[in-house]
């Protein structure tokens, strides 16, 4: 249902200005609609869920500058309009950990009935969970967890599943023979970690595709593409089959640079669906990318919530899939999915 004054009055609460993102991609992500008037806030309290129940559920995210997140906050604000029996209180964080925590602990202080949590940090974030706890409130993570486990249910996706993905609509596009080159993320981070052992088990069913080199684009384009430049003068024609990337970026990096060099031929796959990648597939300049499919998380999340503050038990884990997308009509779904068309 459309945002009430309390999701205006909590997000006057929580910042004097609050960011709105800022990303390159396309729209921004809606904010709270403007407040209906005072009068209309109450609502008679109902004994059951089915005589009208409505649950007010906060949610913290990471910043809403990325396109992702974006995709995600549009995914969250679509939801609120169809059901009828929440009314999701959305906050960006801005990327700071310690205004994640005191978002979550205003929205405790609001007596919210359930808190879904997009944790912006492993370890930083964790506080959310025990303050939760403490005060009696349940606790969905979505999409990215935190280290304290203490929560309800975590709704999000095998990270390691989509490079194993990835990597098999390599060996497809390559027809299962070839020299392959890996473009990392940022050594360390829990992606690069398990999108990268995902596509080294990929490899093992493929004995005729050698991975020759592998390199840190950093999750950005312009270092990808800086790789990706060296490479190919290292490497003439012949020697280089396919790219994958950890993401869509450093795959996009990698596509420009090939485009640069007049080095087409080169397969490139990349991972999260984003929408100049999913472009890029329509045009031909991208073999695919494994999209991250954030609203059919969101709507998990959602609905786990709803399920557990109608007494339901906690499912502890619920996995939504990765989708591979290389062809121009699986692109173009998605392309019209998030456009709102």
């Amino acid at each position: 249902m459309k945002k009430r004054l309390l999701g205006l009055l909590l997000s006057l609460t929580l910042a004097a200005g609050m960011l709105a993102g800022c990303g390159s991609k396309a729209q921004e992500p809606a904010a709270p609609a403007e407040s209906e008037p005072a009068q209309e806030e109450a609502k008679e309290p109902a004994e059951t869920p089915a005589e009208g129940k409505v649950y007010r559920i906060g949610v913290s995210t990471q910043a809403w500058k990325y396109e992702f997140i974006k995709n995600m906050v549009n995914a969250l604000n679509a939801l609120d309009d169809e059901m009828d029996n929440i009314e999701l209180i959305l906050v960006d964080s801005e990327d700071s950990v310690e205004k994640q925590l005191s978002d979550v602990d205003t929205m405790i202080a609001q007596n919210v009935d359930g808190i879904l949590l997009n944790c912006l940090s492993l370890e930083g974030s964790s506080a959310a969970v025990e303050a939760c706890k403490n005060a009696g409130i349940p606790l969905v993570e979505f999409i990215s967890y935190t280290e304290n486990e203490d929560y309800a249910t975590f709704v999000g996706t095998d990270v390691k599943s989509s490079g194993i993905m990835a990597m098999d609509m390599v060996a497809e596009t390559i027809g299962e023979s070839g020299k392959v080159f890996e473009l990392q993320g940022i050594v360390g981070h829990t992606a690069q970690i398990n999108r990268g052992a995902g596509i080294a088990e990929a490899l093992e069913k493929y004995p005729d595709i050698e991975l020759v080199e592998t390199q840190s684009g950093e999750f950005d384009k312009n270092k990808s593409m800086e790789v990706v430049d060296a490479w190919l003068a290292k490497y003439p024609a012949g020697e280089i089959d396919a790219i994958v990337a950890h993401n869509d970026q450093m795959a996009l990096g990698a596509m420009n640079a090939c485009k640069a060099a007049n080095r087409t031929e080169i397969k490139i796959v990349g991972i999260d669906g984003d929408g100049e990648a999913l472009q890029a597939v329509i045009d031909g300049e991208m073999a695919g990318t494994v999209l991250d499919y954030c609203e059919e998380e969101c709507r998990l999340a959602v609905e786990e919530m709803v399920s557990i503050l109608e007494g339901n038990e906690p499912k502890k884990q619920i996995l939504a899939d990765y989708v591979p997308v290389s062809t121009v009509e699986k692109a173009q779904e998605f392309m019209t999915l998030r456009s709102g068309e």
